[in-house]
């Protein structure tokens, strides 16, 4: 545009130039033959030298206001024909702007400037179109995937289990329907997770059997649909082996190699199992590269050699094996441990302790200790832990899935 105005303004100083030039070459052949004609007249009668001066002078100047007047209106033509397409232009970028990219261009016959002008606004709508029509196609394909993405939220969640749970606890091959947060069974227990995107990669899960309470928490790599199908499958593959295996070791390297098979994509899940004696407190750990659980509450956790490790409030001393899907050979180790009544376990994924606030700083591990207490409710204790994260990373978006599992022996 700054071009276009620049070769404008050229031409019409040009033209006018060359009008003043006409005008004034005109208005001087006039001029000078008025002023022969007079002196002629005054040289044969010198009476009429000061009324031929008179005429000459009004002459003159009706000319030159005759010759302004011309000049006037011929250039107010001049630049009205120059500028009329400009303001056509204006008008068309106006209905542009406003949606309309269909308004109409004015027609130039010109070989200059406001030819390419219009070539080059012609060619802007074209494109301004093609690019709306390939905007809405996004947007709906987008509105579709928006959609999808919250049924595989929803269908995601709804694996996970019901907290409050109700469930049905088989003791001895009879099916008895377990009460809320499975307090007939002599423990509390509460899960929740919050996925950082639409769907995520963390999951947990338990299942009661024959006095027992089988239990798991991990967290797949990555993020998105691929991390949410793994953690599906591995959810299906933790209830079909804790429903017929006791032993958390063969669970555990039952769903490695299955996570393994076909896995070219080199997704690994980190992995905490456990299965709890709700009888005698028993509890069978196994932990393939997971964040060590905490144990809360005012009896020490014991050990099955009957030393006292750790004492409330640490970290649970579960040998950190390879995560699953790593290595089909992979063996996994299990320790063994004596919950005391009254006694929490509390297990949670790395989207916890790596919580983080707009200036990077994480939430860590002292935080997450000094929040534990004892003698509180499971899911009291974990909705004191999100309110805690949620104050402490304020408002920044949330970086990594956010898991937690806790249960509690209660006391006889």
């Amino acid at each position: 545009m700054k071009r276009i105005r620049e070769s404008l303004a050229s031409r019409i100083t040009l033209r006018v130039v060359l009008y003043v030039v006409v005008v004034l070459g005109i208005s001087s052949y006039v001029g000078n033959s008025l002023v022969l004609k007079i002196f002629r007249a005054i040289e044969e009668n010198g009476i009429l030298y000061a009324i031929g001066m008179r005429r000459m002078s009004i002459g003159l100047t009706l000319l030159s206001i005759l010759t302004l007047v011309l000049l006037t209106i011929i250039l107010r033509r001049t630049i009205h024909r120059l500028i009329a397409p400009l303001t056509t232009f204006t008008q068309a970028a106006d209905e542009v702007a406003q949606g309309n990219l269909q308004a109409t261009l004015p027609e130039i016959h010109s070989e200059d400037e406001m030819q390419r002008l219009h070539h080059s606004f012609s060619t802007m709508q074209q494109s301004l179109a093609r690019q709306m029509e390939e905007l809405k196609q996004v947007n709906e394909a987008k509105g579709r995937i928006e959609g999808e993405l919250k049924v595989a939220k929803d269908i995601q969640l709804s694996m996970l289990p019901q907290m409050p749970p109700k469930f049905f606890a088989k003791r001895s091959g009879e099916a008895e329907r377990g009460g809320d947060r499975g307090l007939n069974e002599g423990f509390d227990i509460y899960g929740s997770l919050t996925p950082a995107r639409e769907v995520g990669g963390d999951l947990y899960d338990f299942i009661i059997r024959d006095g027992k309470l089988f239990f798991c928490i991990g967290d797949v790599s990555g993020k998105g649909v691929p991390a949410a199908l793994v953690m599906a499958t591995t959810l299906c593959q933790f209830r079909i082996a804790a429903s017929h295996v006791d032993d958390v070791a063969k669970i555990t390297a039952y769903i490695n190699r299955n996570t393994c098979e076909g896995n070219e994509t080199c997704i690994f899940v980190t992995f905490f199992m456990g299965m709890l004696d709700l009888n005698t407190g028993l509890l069978r750990c196994c932990n393939a590269g997971h964040n060590k659980p905490i144990v809360i509450g005012n009896e020490p956790l014991k050990r099955d050699n009957g030393q006292l490790s750790p004492q409330s409030g640490q970290f649970l001393d579960a040998k950190p094996n390879l995560p699953l899907g790593v290595s089909e050979d992979a063996t996994y180790e299990v320790r063994e441990y004596t919950l005391e009544s009254g006694a929490m376990l509390f297990l949670y994924t790395d989207g916890l302790t790596e919580a983080m606030t707009r200036e990077h700083e994480l939430f860590g591990s002292e935080r997450l200790m000094a929040q534990l207490q004892g003698g509180v409710g499971c899911q009291e204790q974990i909705e004191r832990m999100t309110e805690a994260v949620h104050q402490f990373v304020g408002d920044a978006p949330q970086s990594d899935d956010l898991t937690m599992l806790a249960i509690r022996k209660l006391k006889d």
